[in-house]
C-alpha cells in the first residue's frame, strides 16, 4: 500500500510560468510604450533641427513650423488573443502530456500618459525532479526512513509516475504611467496586481504536504497574490535593435500556506530583440524572478532564460516560438520530492505528504494568435 502511495500523482509547482506572464502582460506593453515615445522624442528632434535651420535661414514671420508632437503611450484600444501548447524540453521521465493554453489580453489609454493593461495568461509545463526519483520515505512519528512495522516496510522509494503537469493561470492588471526625463529618456512605471492559481496532474492544487519543521498541512501550492511596482527603461533603440531593463518591488497581498514573511523582494528582468525585417522578430529575456509560493517559508529565487522568435503574418496575426527555462538558486541544489511521509498506516494516497525543495523546467511553447503587435517597429 506504501508503494503504490507513492506512485500515485502528487501535485506539484512549476516555476517559469511568472516570468511568462510578466513577459507578455508586463514587459511587452512597457516596450512598445517606450518605442512609440522614442519615436516622438525623435521626430520632435528633427522638428527642433528643421526650426533651427529656418531661423538660420531668416525665414519670413508666420512660416508654418511642424507641430511639436509630445511623447506618449500607445493610443486608443488595443487586444490580443491566443492559443499555445508546450513540451518539457528536459527528461521529466514522465509526461501526460501538457495541457493547451490560451491568452486573452486587452490595453486602453485613458490620455498621453496612462494606459491600463488586463491580462490573462495560461501557461503549461512539466517541472524536474518529480519522476523516477528515490526519495526517503518516511512513517509520521517516527525519526528516520526505513522504519520496518507490521504490515508496512519503509526505506528509499522511487516516486515512480508522477503527473506535475502544470497548468498556470495567471490574471494580471496594470496601469502604465509615461514619464520623460529631460526629454530624452522615456521610463514606465506600472503598478501591477498579480492573482495565480493552478490545476496540477489535472486537479486542483489542494495538496497535503510535510512541513520543513516536520508537520502536515494542506496548501493551495500555486494559489496567491502579489504586488508590482515595475519601473521599464530603454537602454537601448536602433532601427534594427531594442532593449530595455525592468526592476520591481514585489510582495505578496496577503501571506499563504506555509509562508513566514511578507517583506519586499527585488525582481530584475532585462529584454533584447533583434528585428530581422517587418514581420519577423527575436529576442530573448533573462531575469532573476522572484517567488513567494504558499509551500515557501521564505521567497524562492529564481533565474530564469526566455527567449525566441515572433513572426506576424499580417499586422493583425502572428506565431511565435518560445523556449522558458530556470530553476531556483536558494535550495541547495534540491529539485522535485526531497521525502514522502505517510501520516498513518495504510497510507491512502490522501495520506501521503511530499516535501518540496527548489524547482526547475524547461519549457518550449508556440502560440498562434491575433490581435494588435505587442512590439511596434521605429
Amino acid at each position: 500500500m506504501c508503494a503504490a502511495s507513492a506512485l500515485a500523482p502528487l501535485t506539484a509547482r512549476a516555476d517559469v510560468s511568472e516570468a511568462s506572464a510578466l513577459r507578455a502582460g508586463l514587459l511587452a506593453p512597457a516596450n512598445a510604450s517606450l518605442q512609440r515615445a522614442l519615436a516622438d522624442i525623435k521626430d520632435n528632434k528633427k522638428t527642433d533641427d528643421a526650426v533651427s535651420k529656418d531661423v538660420a535661414q531668416a525665414n519670413p514671420v508666420g512660416t508654418p513650423q511642424a507641430p511639436i508632437r509630445r511623447p506618449s503611450l500607445p493610443q486608443g484600444f488595443t487586444y490580443n488573443l491566443d492559443v499555445s501548447f508546450a513540451y518539457p524540453l528536459s527528461n521529466v521521465g514522465f509526461n501526460a502530456g501538457d495541457p493547451g493554453g490560451m491568452d486573452a489580453g486587452f490595453g486602453y489609454a485613458f490620455d498621453r500618459t496612462h494606459r491600463i493593461q488586463v491580462g490573462y495568461y495560461e501557461i503549461q509545463q512539466v517541472p524536474v525532479g518529480f519522476s523516477n526519483q528515490n526519495v526517503p520515505f518516511f512513517l509520521q512519528g517516527f525519526t528516520g526512513p526505513g522504519s520496518n512495522l507490521p504490515g508496512a516496510s519503509l526505506g528509499t522509494v522511487n516516486t515512480g509516475v508522477v503527473d506535475a503537469t502544470t497548468k498556470d493561470k495567471i490574471f494580471q492588471v496594470g496601469l502604465q504611467n509615461l514619464f520623460v526625463i529631460g526629454n530624452k529618456l522615456p521610463i514606465v512605471i506600472t503598478p501591477t496586481y498579480l492573482a495565480h492559481t493552478a490545476n496540477v496532474g489535472g486537479h486542483s492544487d489542494d495538496q497535503l504536504i510535510e512541513t520543513q519543521s516536520g508537520f502536515p498541512t494542506t496548501v493551495k501550492l500555486r494559489t496567491e497574490q502579489e504586488w508590482l511596482l515595475p519601473v521599464t527603461l530603454p537602454f537601448l533603440a536602433t532601427p534594427r535593435m531594442f532593449g530595455t531593463f525592468t526592476t520591481a518591488l514585489q510582495w505578496l497581498n496577503h501571506r499563504n500556506g506555509v509562508n513566514q514573511t511578507n517583506k519586499a523582494q527585488v525582481f530584475m528582468l532585462a529584454y533584447l530583440e533583434y528585428r530581422a525585417n517587418k514581420q519577423t522578430t527575436f529576442f530573448v529575456q533573462p531575469s532573476r524572478l522572484v517567488q513567494y509560493n504558499p509551500v515557501d517559508p521564505y521567497p524562492e529565487y529564481t533565474p530564469t532564460l526566455i527567449y525566441g522568435i515572433s513572426h506576424h503574418f499580417t499586422p493583425h496575426t502572428f506565431v511565435q516560438m518560445t523556449v522558458l527555462e530556470g530553476g531556483a538558486t536558494n535550495y541547495n541544489n534540491q529539485l522535485g520530492i526531497v521525502s514522502l511521509t505517510c501520516q498513518r498506516l495504510p497510507c491512502n494516497q490522501n495520506q501521503v505528504a511530499p516535501q518540496f525543495a527548489g524547482l526547475k523546467a524547461a519549457e518550449v511553447q508556440i502560440q498562434f494568435g491575433i490581435g494588435s503587435p505587442t512590439v511596434i517597429p521605429l
